[in-house]
């Protein structure tokens, strides 16, 4: 009977392996905070994007590659949303010293195409993926919870 069976006895017994620590190793959860619509928007856009590699390379596709075709009309934008306001807090000066200020606030500005994320017009697409995974933490660093 010995023969087809299973072997049982004193010398096949073994204590289970433990599992290693790491796996029972507790990892809390990445919490972000975002205050204002613009970052809660931002971080929504990255929290619930799709991680496949299509969407991925859809998303990536989508970076802007041409920022200075955008720059006259996002500061001519700029200019009309921001002169009101910025005739309140500096009345008495002329259009000229006006158009000088946005400039200069233009510069620093997110709505300007130069201080968003870019890729050369000849990037590659593992370019254009890094620089949108480097966007992503960019953002995922501002906004995590300290």
């Amino acid at each position: 009977m010995a023969a087809g069976g299973l072997a049982t006895g004193a010398s096949g017994t073994s204590t289970p392996k433990s599992p290693p620590k790491s796996e029972f190793e507790v990892i809390p959860p990445e919490s972000f905070s975002a205050t204002g619509i613009d970052d809660a928007l931002e971080l929504l856009s990255i929290v619930g994007a799709k991680t496949d590699k299509a969407s991925v390379g859809q998303a990536a596709a989508g970076i802007e590659q041409h920022p200075e075709r955008r720059y006259k009309a996002a500061f001519e934008a700029y200019q009309e949303r921001e002169l009101p306001k910025l005739k309140v807090e500096h009345p008495g000066l002329r259009l000229n010293q006006y158009k000088e200020l946005l400039h200069k606030k233009f510069l620093k500005s997110p709505d300007n195409p130069f201080n968003q994320t870019t890729v050369s017009y000849d990037a590659s697409k593992q370019e254009k993926v890094a620089a949108l995974k480097q966007k992503h933490a960019l953002v995922e660093e501002r906004l995590r919870d300290q």
